[in-house]
């Protein structure tokens, strides 16, 4: 309960600070909260968006591949899911997410 109080205001302190709102899904995530993750991600999105923080799409998936590696699955999906698509046209996605699928392999 603690931890998730430090969290919250260091969100509303640092809100264009994607490493505390991943956080943040990420104790959710540990204490069994999984339905706040994706809430908390799309939060992260907007807020982010907001603030006028430049957040790539290879920036956020390589966040997804790095809470998937701590251990925390459910934070990497929705990451993953929420931000995909920014910034890939409708013709591009097959290659584009093809392209990306076979790197995160090779990354292991």
């Amino acid at each position: 309960e603690n931890a998730r109080r430090v969290l919250n205001r260091a969100r509303k302190a640092l809100p264009a600070e994607r490493a505390v709102w991943i956080a943040a899904s990420k104790l959710e995530e540990s204490q069994g909260h999984d339905d706040m993750v994706d809430k908390i991600i799309d939060k992260a999105v907007r807020s982010l968006a907001q603030h006028d923080a430049l957040v790539s799409r290879a920036q956020w998936l390589k966040e997804a591949e790095t809470a998937e590696s701590a251990g925390a699955p459910l934070t990497a999906g929705s990451i993953a899911r929420r931000t995909v698509g920014m910034g890939v046209d409708d013709e591009d996605r097959q290659r584009t997410w093809s392209d990306d699928a076979a790197g995160a392999l090779s990354r292991g």
